[in-house]
């Protein structure tokens, strides 16, 4: 039997579609290609040509090539996980350090073309603040990342992105098809448990185990997936609508310790502590609606943290007019769920 149809046949026994794997290396390797042309024209011209390098650093619109997507992002993530402000021109400032080193380009020079250069240049501006704010003690020691530290991000990417990940990382593993079938195909448990033959009371473990395995492919590799995959399981400190808490806490005041919101908030709660327990409810009501990844973040991202729409609408890749209509939709249908929940728990 020839060789090629020997490799196929096992790779239909791994549970690959070889016609599937075919199309994604053609993909990705367009993808590096792309990557790889762009990455050269960056380094080249914040090596020799002041007037690029300007803009890539300090330009602020993102349809033009700089880091205003990188930065906006960076700095809400710095606000969101370390609760330190950054302004646009310190951030510039750092970034820049961090790639002219010591008086020299060493740092640029390092960048090796397996990643898109804003991947790569988002690991070392992200290194390079931590140090930056460790030293001048505005935050503690961070942490490195692990497995038990970070969770998955896979429902907020596209199938073939989860598709070429899993591919690229996880090949040969016995978890390939399992991760495939939940984050490619998107089966129901379910059906997966079904299919590969586990014991539901067994689904748990098994599901953890392949998710810490990609994780620390993740971790390990140099494609630099990792920065879109992996997200920090750090704590949250965000603000919501002073309206809603006032009306909520309003609420949970005139409630006598036999009413179930006392089991969610606990009673004889401060202002402060009442707003605390407020963005912990939300947080949970939201992760019960139904929605991806992706749509908690939007919503999230506008209710809770007040996030300007046009700053998210950059997040996410998508128009501003876009992001208005998603987010309304998500609304109408929070506003539609709390209010049900507050006719059955308010009675």
């Amino acid at each position: 039997m020839p060789q090629n149809e020997t490799t196929m046949e096992e790779m239909k026994n791994k549970g690959i579609d070889p016609e599937k794997r075919k199309k994604n290396e053609e993909i990705d390797l367009e993808r590096r290609k792309k990557n790889e042309t762009e990455g050269e024209e960056i380094v080249n011209g914040l090596k020799n040509d002041p007037k690029f390098r300007k803009e890539f650093i300090s330009g602020t619109n993102p349809k033009k090539r700089n880091i205003a997507r990188l930065r906006s992002k960076m700095i809400y993530d710095f606000r969101v996980n370390y609760n330190v402000i950054i302004s646009e021109e310190r951030f510039n400032s750092i970034v820049f350090l961090a790639l002219w080193s010591n008086g020299t380009w060493e740092t640029l020079n390092s960048y090796k073309k397996q990643s898109s250069f804003f991947v790569w240049l988002k690991k070392v501006a992200k290194n390079a603040i931590l140090e930056r704010l460790e030293e001048e003690h505005e935050i503690s020691g961070s942490r490195t990342r692990s497995v038990g530290n970070t969770r998955l991000k896979l429902l907020s990417q596209s199938p073939e992105k989860c598709e070429m990940v899993i591919d690229d990382l996880m090949t040969g593993s016995k978890h390939h098809k399992l991760l495939t079938l939940l984050y490619v195909e998107r089966l129901p448990e379910e059906d997966i448990i079904k299919q590969m033959d586990i014991k539901a009371e067994d689904w748990p473990n098994t599901k953890k185990e392949a998710e810490d395995k990609l994780k620390d492919a993740l971790l390990r590799s140099s494609y630099g997936y990792e920065e879109d995959i992996l997200h920090d399981k750090t704590r949250k400190v965000v603000t919501v609508s002073s309206d809603f808490v006032a009306d909520l806490a309003e609420w949970c005041r005139s409630k006598t310790d036999a009413n179930p919101l006392a089991d969610v908030f606990g009673t004889d709660l401060s202002d402060e502590e009442v707003h605390e327990k407020v963005v912990a409810f939300l947080y949970d009501f939201s992760e019960k609606l139904g929605w991806n990844e992706r749509d908690r973040d939007i919503w999230r991202k506008r209710f809770i943290h007040n996030t300007p729409a046009v700053e998210v609408a950059r997040e996410v890749e998508r128009t501003r007019g876009w992001l208005d209509t998603r987010y309304s939709r998500l609304n109408k249908k929070f506003s539609k769920a709390i209010k049900k929940w507050w006719k059955s728990h308010a009675a």
